[in-house]
């Protein structure tokens, strides 16, 4: 059915798996870890820690845990999870005997609005348009048998995998200056890019937009395009298949888990630690680090973000009653008020309508941010959910999807 006969509500509190809200809040704290670069260093000093501050003694350390440990790894988990929420809202529609298709359009409709506000307003390395773009056009894989979504999100991993390796090898065929004009942009920036793009982030909220738009831009269109369209639709697929067999329920034995993690981590562990010790003997290289042994982590990322689902769903199986995992439950409940919030009070923290630290702390000053932001979402969701059904943003965008206001405060059903 569809139309006025579409009647298709959210899903209730009492009716949640915690399993899967404990996985969502483990993704949106762990992703921070990284992201918390993006924040407050230029730009290229993402993908190339070398280009920016020192890189050794106490900062090296921090760098090496987040990028061995963090960096695709939790933002895996959410692509995962992502996938899951597809198949959940589409098997609660059909037995209510209702159509999904129109709900689920509009859900991806009003997140991709969401991601473009955030992008530009506030930070530009926003994921929410990236998966709204993603779900819309893997949304057709959710009736497949679980062995065709798996087969299809490995297979959108390795073409993304196989556009980066043709690209390095493309090098040589590339017009003359291209390849230093994009290593300029991207990788190894100018001490006066850098400094234009520290100054506008130290600017008034208004100068920060001009800065910010066309990093956005560029993230959203080749960037997307190149490598982050691949993965998070891989991911997507497989977490759909994921879902399907219950993996995420934990409705296997501790020896399935088990598996996951001694494969996930086993082997997707070396094959990140390879690429770093690579990276760092070639001294940062843009072709070699950038086309090729980026492509050990972003192999490595999904076995390890498989693994850190066994370990998260055997945690589950033990008790998700437990003090830390109603903590970690409530922040899966909210993860996306907990996302915007993350970025706004980073905005806050690093930029010139704030404290304007922006290019100014090193990386493990900025490790202490990262887990006051944690204490920030753990305690915020916490109190917040003992009075409301849903997070701030995550009542706008239901509200948004379903077509009216949504009961926020806890008393109404």
């Amino acid at each position: 059915m569809a139309g006025s006969s579409y009647i298709l509500s959210p899903i209730s509190t009492g009716k949640r798996v915690a399993t899967i809200d404990i996985l969502r809040g483990v993704a949106v704290l762990g992703m921070l870890a990284m992201t918390i670069q993006s924040f407050a260093m230029p730009m290229s000093a993402y993908l190339n820690p070398s280009t920016y501050e020192r890189l050794s003694g106490n900062d090296l350390y921090v760098w090496l845990i987040s990028h061995v440990f963090a960096d695709q790894k939790f933002l895996g988990i959410f692509s995962l999870l992502f996938g899951a929420s597809i198949i959940m809202l589409s098997q609660k529609a059909q037995k209510e005997h209702l159509r999904s298709a129109d709900l689920q359009y509009k859900r991806f409709v009003y997140l991709g609005l969401l991601g473009l506000i955030h992008a530009y307003l506030v930070w530009y390395g926003d994921v929410l348009f990236m998966y709204a773009v993603c779900g819309l056009l893997m949304f057709i894989f959710r009736n497949k048998r679980t062995a065709v979504q798996l087969r299809a999100g490995i297979i959108f991993l390795a073409i993304g995998s196989a556009i980066s390796l043709l690209l390095g090898y493309s090098v040589a065929l590339w017009e003359p200056g291209e390849y230093e004009v994009r290593r300029a942009q991207i990788w190894d920036q100018a001490a006066q890019v850098m400094a234009d793009e520290i100054e506008g982030y130290h600017s008034n909220w208004e100068r920060q937009i001009l800065t910010r738009a066309p990093q956005a831009f560029r993230l959203q269109t080749t960037g997307f395009l190149l490598r982050y369209f691949w993965k998070i639709s891989g991911m997507i697929l497989i977490g759909m298949a994921l879902y399907k067999r219950r993996v995420f329920k934990g409705k296997h034995s501790k020896k399935y888990y088990l598996k996951m993690i001694i494969y996930g981590i086993g082997i997707g562990l070396p094959l990140v630690a390879g690429g770093v010790f690579i990276d760092f003997l070639y001294n940062w290289d843009y072709r070699i680090s950038y086309f090729f042994t980026s492509q050990l982590n972003y192999w490595g990322s999904v076995l390890m973000s498989l693994g850190y689902v066994g370990i998260i769903v055997l945690f589950c199986k033990a008790s998700t009653r437990s003090f830390l995992a109603k903590r970690l439950a409530d922040v899966g409940r909210m993860s996306l008020s907990n996302y915007l919030l993350q970025s706004i009070l980073c905005g806050f923290i690093f930029y010139g309508h704030g404290f304007n630290l922006f290019g100014d702390l090193d990386r493990s000053a900025q490790a202490v941010f990262v887990l006051a932001i944690w204490v920030v979402n753990i305690v915020f969701s916490s109190i917040w959910l003992k009075y409301f059904q849903f997070g701030p943003f995550e009542w706008v965008w239901r509200s948004l999807t379903y077509g009216k206001v949504q009961p926020l405060a806890k008393g109404f059903s």
